[in-house]
């Protein structure tokens, strides 16, 4: 058993065991409904509809009452159970740059968050498919296996930067070789990788990995995201200062989009460009829905059986009951 708002729930108990205690001690030294100090006409008005006891039972049934109403109000629910739930979709892995040069800003508020918000919105758009993701720079990791827990998935994408990976440059080849493996040997659906990056590559292994890509019958789509142009690269650890090379020289980086357009014509996919104006989020959404959709078997919790009613009823019980109790003689 436990609640919707366990705040709420947490909270109605400490108040009502500190109402409960209050009176026990008030009523023990008769200054509640004790009438010693004071004046008996005053007394005999005041309580005139019932004795002390009938309105001592009248108050607890009332807030009894109260207390089972704010349990109710809480979401008493019970038990949850893991069910399997079949869906059909295609699986996806996001291949997301976060190498030093993706804190560019020509594309705002920035590469990397641009790439960010562009995900997430992609993700919001799904429907039964799939989803990991894989980080990378100069070296890469799984940073999410394939799931459908879309929330999930929205959390990690936000708590991504460019200071999860230490090793510097930006290893594409390397990052689709992790994407490949992360996809399910034994899995028939269709696969996808969105890889999203400035192309600024460092690794001659790109175009082998991409031929292991044909092999594996996965569709590479590259998104390009800066522009032609360029742009400074801000320094992170110091304000208004951008990176400098060696010969301190400031670094310029530039969307490759010319090696980016060849690794998605390799991977026999679609090239899309990130611009300040511009959102890709719908283009792809629409290259996953044209996708060969497959049967998922996945797991999922339950939703919970709410109890609310039952308290509900107890506390309507428990006022009509102090509403038809009958009153008690007059205090004279």
């Amino acid at each position: 058993m436990t609640f919707e708002n366990l705040n709420l729930a947490l909270l109605s108990l400490s108040l009502t065991l500190l109402t409960l205690i209050i009176y026990y001690y008030k009523g023990r030294s008769n200054k509640i409904f004790g009438v010693d100090n004071f004046d008996p006409k005053f007394i005999n008005n005041l309580f005139s509809r019932g004795d002390l006891t009938t309105m001592r039972v009248k108050f607890f049934l009332r807030f009894l009452s109260l207390f089972i109403i704010v349990f109710a109000i809480a979401g008493l629910k019970t038990g949850t159970t893991v069910k399997p739930v079949e869906r059909k979709g295609v699986d996806i892995i996001f291949c997301v740059d976060i190498s030093t040069s993706m804190n560019a800003q020509d594309v705002k508020p920035s590469r990397i968050n641009k790439v960010k918000f562009e995900i997430s919105k992609v993700i919001d758009g799904l429907k039964g498919d799939r989803l990991g993701i894989v980080v990378f720079s100069g070296s890469n990791f799984l940073y999410l296996p394939l799931t459908m827990d879309y929330d999930a998935a929205k959390l990690f994408i936000k708590s991504i930067d460019t200071e999860m990976i230490s090793s510097k440059g930006t290893a594409i080849g390397q990052a689709i070789e992790t994407s490949i493996i992360a996809f399910e040997e034994d899995g028939d659906q269709q696969k996808m990788i969105f890889l999203f990056s400035d192309g600024e590559d460092h690794s001659s292994s790109s175009l082998d990995a991409i031929t292991r890509v044909l092999s594996e019958d996965i569709v590479i789509h590259v998104i390009g995201v800066g522009s032609i142009e360029g742009s400074l690269i801000p320094d992170e650890k110091r304000k208004n200062a951008f990176l400098k090379d060696e010969s301190g020289t400031l670094i310029m980086s530039k969307l490759n989009d010319i090696f980016l357009s060849e690794i998605s014509q390799t991977g026999k996919g679609s090239f899309f460009r990130i611009a300040n104006s511009e959102s890709v989020s719908d283009e792809i959404n629409d290259v996953i829905s044209k996708g060969e959709a497959s049967l998922i078997s996945s797991y999922e919790f339950a939703e919970y059986d709410y109890k609310y009613q039952y308290p509900l009823f107890f506390a309507i019980f428990f006022l009509f009951i102090a509403y038809i109790l009958p009153s008690g003689r007059k205090i004279k």
